[in-house]
This record gives structure tokens, sequence and C-alpha cells, in this order.
């Protein structure tokens, strides 16, 4: 058995959808904190990388996602059942707007590292404090000693 691979993290957070990300954007914008996401899809999006193509937001898009970064242009529909209203995301939207939240408002702090199709196996029941995930994409396992919070964000 290898030796599992050690990240030192102040938050683990366990889900890359919209709660697990909006709370990385704010610990990125107001703390000096490091973070690990574990997610269990191949991509950032949470529920939506599961969601039929043809679902929308049923909010309007500026209502959606994180602080840092807008989900699309404010503007208001002119045509189609919508119309008069604000625009409503649909899936590829929110799919393409949550990885470029990932990979070009996150990742390039260097504060925070992203594992997808990843597994959170729980807390290590003989070290408390110690953390446990594992990734498929590289066959590892990792522990974790987090320093201030583990957030479900499933």
């Amino acid at each position: 058995m290898t030796k599992p691979t050690a990240l030192d993290v102040d938050y683990l957070i366990v889900g890359a959808g919209a709660m697990g990300l909006a709370f990385a954007d704010t610990l990125v914008a107001e703390s000096d904190a490091t973070v690990a996401i574990v997610d269990r899809y191949a991509q950032p999006g949470g529920h939506w990388t599961v969601a039929y193509p043809y679902v929308r937001l049923h909010q309007p898009s500026a209502f959606y996602g994180v602080n840092s970064r807008e989900l699309g242009s404010g503007s208001v529909d002119q045509d189609g059942w919508n119309a008069g209203l604000h625009e409503l995301a649909s899936a590829d939207e929110i799919l393409t707007y949550f990885d470029e939240v990932m990979h070009k408002a996150l990742l390039p702090t260097g504060r925070v590292s992203y594992h997808p199709l990843s597994f959170y196996d729980g807390p290590d029941q003989a070290r408390p404090g110690i953390e446990r995930f594992h990734s498929v994409v590289m066959g590892a396992e990792f522990e974790v000693p987090v320093r201030r919070r583990t957030v479900d964000a499933t």
C-alpha cells in the first residue's frame, strides 16, 4: 500500500457546486486561507454537470453564482417566453461559468487546489483532525490535516 499524499490546508471543501465555489470565492477574497476542493464530478458545477441540457435557471442569472464574477450580461430577454425579464442562464452557460470561476479566479491565487473525480472518505478515525479522500484520476489517497474546518457543500 502506498503512503497517502499529504495536503495541509485551512479548509477542505467537499463539493465544487454553487455553494462550495461561492464559499471558496469568499475565502479567497476576504482571507489568506488555503483551500482544497474535492468533487466527485469531472468538472466544477455540482448538479449542473448531470442536469438535462434544456434546464435553465429559474431566477435571473445575475443573482446566481459567486461574488467575484457575474453570471450573464444582465440583459433583458427581448423574445420568447421570458421576454421582458432578465436572462436565465442555460446549463451549458452555468457549466462554462463555474469552469471559469475555478480556472480563472480560484486556482490562479495559488491558495486553492482542485481535485475532480475524487471522493471524500471522511475523518481518519485513528487520528482526529485528519480528513481523507481518494482520487480516481490519480489513483491516490490523500490525508488532509485541516487547520480550520471541513465544509460539506454537497
